[in-house]
């Protein structure tokens, strides 16, 4: 039974040991990297090798697991490959930063930062930066109750088209979060394509007071293009990777009993397999949204006779073998 520990803890060391096997694994398979997809623009034959995936950092209660896993389902509907999407975040010069703050009846000058980055002020504030709009309303929110998932949902689209910034290829949103003291709601828009996404890039956030009053909203959007088709890990070796320890895992296990950076032994139980996405790249450069595995199920934690959900994470790309988030 092999030890994990969580990548805020120990996924440096984990990878100071698996360097050399890693680089050997590159080596070797740098054919491969190539992949069978479909060919870029261009006269190159082969798919771009992509920068490494970044798997979602959870756990944040900061267990380390020593877990025996078993898969219960199938794996025969997992796909032998899928789509890679490019991402191109737009550059927001002073004029176009001039006409958001106006559309977001902000009556500030804009106040150039330097580097890509504005703000103003007056009626509210709006800070610009590569990649992000930040706004905070001046409206102080009343009294009265939070609207419900859906009433917050269509509050926040409707403010979104109201102040033109309601990209064409928005999904139908989900709340995120909320708060009874002081009530607020978050609501979080993705992208229609890909469906399942696990990143924050792109997406929109809007904060609801009571009554849907807008509260600030937070846009990382990104105009998303479908690529070339990468072929996928085979199923085996990826849950391998799961049955070995070397998956990101999240689980939420009651305090009271499993306090806050416990090992935590026991069986973890999977029945499910799915493919999402996730962000790769890092910004500045060429980024993207590529597949990762995900593995659901339950964990049983030693000596507990009550079982919890549990998530586990692998690239599945054959040349993204090396998680950074």
């Amino acid at each position: 039974m092999s030890l994990f520990r969580t990548p805020r803890h120990v996924i440096a060391s984990f990878f100071a040991t698996s360097t050399v096997v890693f680089l050997l694994l590159v080596s070797a398979t740098t054919s491969v990297m190539g992949q069978d997809g479909t060919p870029p623009p261009g006269d190159s034959e082969i798919a771009p090798e992509l920068p490494p995936v970044d798997l979602p950092t959870m756990n944040e209660q900061s267990f380390t697991f020593e877990l025996t896993s078993s898969f219960e389902g199938s794996l025969d509907g997992t796909p032998e490959e899928a789509p890679v999407f490019q991402m191109t975040v737009p550059a927001i010069e002073a004029d176009r930063a001039r006409q958001i703050a106006t559309q977001l009846g902000i009556q500030g000058e804009i106040a150039e930062r330097g580097a890509g980055t504005y703000s103003a002020e007056g009626n509210g504030s709006v800070y610009f930066t590569p990649g992000l709009i930040q706004y905070v309303s001046p409206t102080a929110p009343p009294e009265g109750d939070l609207p419900n998932d859906e009433a917050a949902v269509a509050y926040g689209k409707e403010w979104l088209r109201q102040v033109g910034l309601l990209p064409a290829d928005i999904g139908e949103g989900t709340v995120r979060s909320r708060l009874d003291e002081p009530g607020r709601v978050v609501v979080v828009f993705k992208p229609v394509t890909p469906e399942a996404l696990l990143s924050d890039l792109p997406s929109i956030s809007v904060t609801l007071g009571p009554v849907g009053t807008i509260i600030d909203a937070s846009v990382r959007w990104a105009e998303l293009a479908e690529g070339d088709l990468y072929q996928l890990r085979p199923s085996d070796e990826a849950w391998n990777d799961v049955a070995g320890m070397r998956a990101y895992l999240q689980t939420t296990l009651p305090e009271d009993r499993f306090p806050q950076g416990s090992t935590i032994a026991g069986t973890a139980e999977y029945d499910r397999v799915s493919i999402a996405y996730t962000s790769s790249g890092v910004p500045g450069e060429a980024q993207y949204l590529q597949p990762v595995f995900v593995y659901t199920g339950r964990i049983t934690p030693e000596g507990s006779e009550e079982s919890f959900p549990i998530t586990a994470y692998v690239p599945a790309l054959i040349n993204s073998r090396q998680p950074v988030g």
